[in-house]
């Protein structure tokens, strides 16, 4: 599980994706739907049931416990507008969105396995959306998720963090099994229940920690998952030994030399059939080997991924400088139409290749809007369509003073043979 090295020669993905340079949101309009405390919200008309609450009661750890509270999840719409430089919440940060990502993954059970999905859903922390500090329910907690896999079995976890500058909640019947105090001042309430929409039930647990510096950590695991036998992943021990590690403070330190995360990547192709994970194996042990020419690339070649929207698989990297102005994306999709030798109606440029795949090239200036400013770019991309149906998009894009990496590099990346569907 935490091995960085994979027997084939390809390194885990997201212990290379996290030394990447810079990011940037992947839509400066992205919404954000956020739950609490249960992830299912219902709807007009669904069935909506959760355990029974006995009053008055006793529960551990508490000296005082108040009434049961009417209410369902709610939910709330924001926009990310900063990625993860939101002037709101000068304590997060891409580098300590990094630092708290490898926290949170190290500190996973031996035999937990982060599913093969995008970046998105692989325990990556996210950008936090709100501008509001003080509405510390909604909006300003940065969230990681995943389905996680432990033997034949999965199940779904939540990570978020937030800083508080209230007290303690109390002890509520129904929200809560049990209160604990630690000896450095920590308090961890749990709980291990269910709810039921329109009669499927899913059952959950939770741990969530108050921190002495005013850190809130939340982990929320469910047997929610598809495609395998269904289980919560861990136990409640598990998740408070999560909630109480120290790498997910917000006071914690970022070590020297973190980089922001990497940036989600996107195809915009939605006709692209899924690309299993031992197959995109095959490719990253393929980029891996691919020379360079001296070009340095951070992170390297060799972590695609499913994309964060549309089919396919992706990466994208930066040449070289922690800043990414200059970056390198590959994408490849299968399933696609062979593209007629003559050159399409964009400007592109096309030639038959010996083993009969069909290259086009394309250079390009266009204009990248962000929340502040406008930077005038170009880009140069060469895409390679085979017989089988697979198409490899390697795209340099750059400032407009900038050179794109070169048109030969770029074709001997797209046109490598072992990046076809084996």
């Amino acid at each position: 599980m935490h091995d960085a090295e994979k027997a084939d020669g390809t390194v885990s993905h997201w212990k290379v994706g996290l030394t990447c340079a810079a990011v940037v949101a992947a839509a400066y309009l992205a919404a954000g739907l956020l739950f609490d405390p249960a992830p299912s919200t219902p709807q007009s008309g669904d069935s909506y049931v959760t355990p029974p609450v006995q009053f008055p009661v006793q529960i551990p750890g508490c000296e005082t416990v108040e009434p049961p509270r009417n209410g369902s999840p709610s939910s709330v719409v924001f926009l990310d507008k900063y990625g993860y430089d939101n002037p709101f919440y000068p304590w997060f940060s891409g580098p300590k969105a990094t630092a708290m990502t490898e926290a949170l993954h190290a500190a996973l059970p031996e035999d937990v396995e982060v599913a093969y999905a995008s970046l998105q859903q692989s325990l990556l922390f996210e950008p936090i959306l709100g501008e509001d500090p003080k509405q510390e329910k909604y909006g300003s907690d940065t969230a990681a998720h995943a389905t996680l896999l432990r033997g034949d079995r999965a199940g779904a976890l939540r990570v978020s963090v937030r800083q508080s500058a209230q007290p303690v909640p109390p002890c509520v019947a129904g929200d809560l099994d049990e209160r604990r105090t630690l000896a450095d001042g920590t308090i961890v309430d749990t709980h291990d229940t269910w709810h039921e929409m329109n009669r499927v039930r899913t059952l959950s647990r939770t741990a969530t920690a108050y921190l002495p510096d005013g850190t809130v950590v939340r982990a929320h695991a469910t047997d929610e998952v598809t495609g395998r036998a269904a289980a919560v992943p861990l136990t409640v021990e598990e998740l408070v030994t999560i909630v109480t590690t120290p790498g997910l403070r917000v006071t914690a330190p970022i070590p020297p030399a973190t980089f922001a995360p990497p940036r989600w990547c996107i195809t915009g192709v939605k006709q692209s059939p899924p690309i299993a994970e031992a197959q995109a194996r095959r490719w990253n042990a393929v980029l891996v080997g691919i020379p360079l020419d001296g070009l340095t690339l951070s992170p390297p070649l060799g972590a695609l991924l499913p994309a964060y929207m549309g089919g396919g698989v992706c990466q994208i990297v930066g040449l070289g400088i922690p800043e990414q102005d200059s970056l390198l994306s590959i994408k490849i999709i299968i399933g696609q139409p062979f593209p007629q030798q003559d050159s399409p109606d964009n400007d592109a440029t096309s030639r038959r290749l010996a083993d009969g795949a069909v290259l086009t090239t394309e250079e390009s200036q266009y204009t990248a809007s962000g929340p502040t400013k406008s930077t005038a770019r170009r880009s140069r991309t060469v895409t390679v369509t085979r017989p089988s149906g697979t198409q490899i998009t390697v795209d340099s894009s750059v400032t407009a003073a900038d050179e794109p990496v070169s048109q030969a590099l770029l074709e001997a990346i797209a046109s490598n043979p072992g990046l076809d569907v084996s």
